[in-house]
């Protein structure tokens, strides 16, 4: 078994490259770093258009991410507002809790600013393997349903 124990100052260390929005290799160190490839993605919900469970990180971003992010002029910058961690180790990896703050600016000029829970798993060699996305889904399909050209 791995030496790795998932804590407080690893995630916020990992979720740092997510506040880039100009610098993208920067951004994306985030997810090549710290997210695996084949992660379940899941944004809960019944009654919009992003929901739904995605089986590689590519599937999730052009669902989500890419979709959304025709709608604003950068990528959002997501910034940790509090971080749970479990203290022990689950049978299937380490879990956390992460509050994120997520602001843009829409094509419209008007301001985008939801707030996020992931509900994440980590494998043992510090890697996420599991999101459960919460947000406010309203905010989201409110924006995709803007003029994409402004």
């Amino acid at each position: 078994m791995s030496s790795f124990k998932l804590t407080r100052d690893y995630i916020l260390k990992a979720f740092e490259p997510l506040q880039e929005t100009k610098d993208i290799t920067l951004r994306n160190s985030f997810f090549s770093d710290y997210v695996a490839p084949d992660v379940k993605w899941t944004i809960t919900g019944s009654a919009h258009s992003l929901v739904g469970t995605w089986h590689s990180l590519q599937e999730h971003n052009d669902a989500s991410f890419n979709h959304l992010g025709k709608k604003l002029t950068a990528p959002i910058k997501f910034v940790v507002t509090r971080a749970l961690v479990d203290g022990e180790r689950a049978d299937d990896g380490w879990w956390a809790c992460v509050e994120i703050a997520g602001e843009a600016t829409r094509r419209t000029g008007l301001s985008y600013n939801n707030e996020y829970v992931w509900l994440t798993r980590f494998n043992d060699q510090g890697k996420i393997v599991e999101v459960r996305s919460y947000f406010d889904t309203m905010l989201s399909e409110q924006v995709l349903a803007e003029p994409t050209e402004q």
